[in-house]
C-alpha cells in the first residue's frame, strides 16, 4: 500500500497542519486569580513623566557637543556607565512601546527625531568605547561557528559567575530578596525581546525565534505566561507590587548592561544577527543561574511556590531554548553569509562580556547591604 502522503497534494498537507487554531484549549476566560493579576499593566512601570534634565540637554545638544560630552565622560568609568546606561534605558522604554517611553500614546516629530539622533549618538560610544572587544574568531562555516557558540555558551564567564555561587551559599534574606527585583527587573520584558529578534530573521532561525516567542507567551494560556509568573512573584511577596515601584527609583545604572545592550542590537536593523547571539548565551544562563538562586532560596526559607514558579519552569525550559537557538543557526536556509555569521559570534561574545561586568557590580551592589542574618 502506498504512502497516504503520495495521494494528498501540498495544499491538503498544509491545510491539515495549520487549519487546527493553536489556541483551542486556551482561548477562554481565565480563572479569577489570573484576572486580578492581569490588572495590573505590565511592566510594572510609571507614566512617563519627564526626561532628566541631563538627557533633555543632551538631546538638544549639537552632534558636536554631544561627541564632547561623550568624549569627556570617557576618563571616568562609572560616569561614562551610569550617563550610557541611565540614559540609553529611558530611551528604550519608549522603543519599546511602554508607558514609561516618551511617546508611546502620542507622536511629536521633532521630540522623536532629537530621541532617535541622541539614541545613535549613545549607542555609537556604547560599541565604540564601552563595549569594545579585542579580536574575536572568524567563520566562514555556519556549522563550526555554532559549535563554536555551543563551546562558549557552555563556558563563558557569565554561566557559573561568583554573583550566583554568593546567591546560593551566603546571601542573607534581605540580600536574595533585593535580588529577586533585580531579576524581576532584568527579566519582565523577555517576551517583547524576543519578540523583537523574530523580525527580518528568516527560515530556520525565524522558527526558533518564534517557537521561543510562543512559550514566552504560554503558548497562549494567559497564566502561563513567563511575566505571568513574575506578576505571581511579586504578589506573593510581602506589599511585592509597591516595592518593586520603590526599588526601581534607585535601581543601579549597572543592573541594566545586558538588557541595554539586548535593546541596542535589537533596535537597529543591521545589528539583527548580533542580537541572535546575545540571546543564544542569555538563554545558555538561565540554567546555571536560577538553579543556585532557587539553592539559596531554600537556604533563607523562601518555599513558597508562588514566588519561585518563575525559576522552577525556567530551569526546566531554557536548556532547550539555547540549544534550539544553535540548531536554528545550524540548518539555516538560506545560508549564512560570513558577514552574517561573524555577527552572531561577536553578539554572543558581547553578552558574554557585558554579563560578566554586569554580575561583578551586582556582586559587589548586593554585598555591600547591611544585614543582620548573613549567612
Amino acid at each position: 500500500m502506498s504512502d497516504s502522503t503520495e495521494t494528498t497534494t501540498a495544499s491538503e498537507r498544509a491545510i491539515k497542519q495549520q487549519k487546527p487554531s493553536s489556541l483551542t484549549r486556551s482561548l477562554k476566560t481565565p480563572a479569577d486569580e489570573a484576572l486580578r493579576l492581569y490588572e495590573h499593566y505590565w511592566p510594572p512601570v510609571e507614566h512617563f513623566e519627564g526626561f532628566d534634565p541631563e538627557l533633555t540637554d543632551f538631546m538638544a545638544a549639537t552632534p558636536e557637543k554631544q561627541q564632547a560630552i561623550l568624549e569627556g565622560l570617557r576618563h571616568d568609568p562609572e560616569a561614562h556607565g551610569r550617563f550610557l546606561h541611565g540614559h540609553l534605558g529611558s530611551i528604550y522604554a519608549h522603543s519599546f512601546g511602554y508607558r514609561d517611553g516618551a511617546f508611546t500614546r502620542h507622536t511629536d516629530d521633532t521630540a522623536e527625531i532629537a530621541q532617535f539622533a541622541a539614541k545613535i549618538a549613545l549607542e555609537r560610544e556604547l560599541f565604540d568605547h564601552w563595549a569594545a572587544l579585542g579580536d574575536l574568531p572568524t567563520f566562514t562555516d555556519q556549522t563550526e561557528a555554532a559549535n563554536h557558540l555551543d563551546e562558549l555558551a557552555a563556558t563563558n564567564p557569565g554561566v557559573v559567575h561568583p554573583l550566583f555561587d554568593f546567591i546560593r551559599d551566603e546571601a542573607s534574606r534581605e540580600q536574595i530578596e533585593r535580588f529577586l527585583l533585580c531579576e524581576t527587573i532584568r527579566n519582565e520584558v523577555v517576551d517583547d525581546e524576543v519578540a523583537l529578534l523574530v523580525v527580518g530573521l528568516q527560515g530556520m532561525m525565524k522558527a526558533v525565534a518564534a517557537a521561543n516567542l510562543w512559550d514566552e507567551c504560554g503558548r497562549g494560556k494567559l497564566e502561563n505566561f513567563h511575566t505571568y509568573w513574575l506578576r505571581r512573584l511579586l504578589e506573593a511577596t510581602e506589599d511585592g507590587w509597591n516595592t518593586l515601584d520603590r526599588y526601581r527609583v534607585g535601581h543601579p545604572w549597572f543592573g541594566k548592561l545586558t538588557s541595554n545592550t539586548n535593546a541596542a542590537l535589537l533596535t537597529r536593523p543591521a545589528r539583527k544577527m548580533m542580537a541572535y547571539g546575545c540571546f543564544l548565551v542569555f538563554e545558555s544562563w538561565v540554567e546555571p543561574h536560577f538553579v543556585r538562586i532557587l539553592d539559596g532560596m531554600t537556604r533563607v526559607g523562601l518555599l513558597d511556590d508562588e514566588k519561585r514558579i518563575y525559576f522552577t519552569a525556567h530551569v526546566a525550559i531554557d536548556p532547550r531554548h539555547s540549544r534550539e537557538l544553535s540548531d536554528g543557526m545550524r540548518m539555516q536556509r538560506p545560508r549564512l553569509a560570513p558577514d552574517e555569521i561573524n555577527d552572531i559570534v561577536y553578539g554572543a561574545h558581547l553578552a558574554s562580556e557585558t554579563g560578566r561586568r554586569q554580575f561583578d557590580r551586582m556582586l559587589g551592589f548586593l554585598r555591600a547591604i547591611p544585614t543582620e542574618n548573613a549567612a
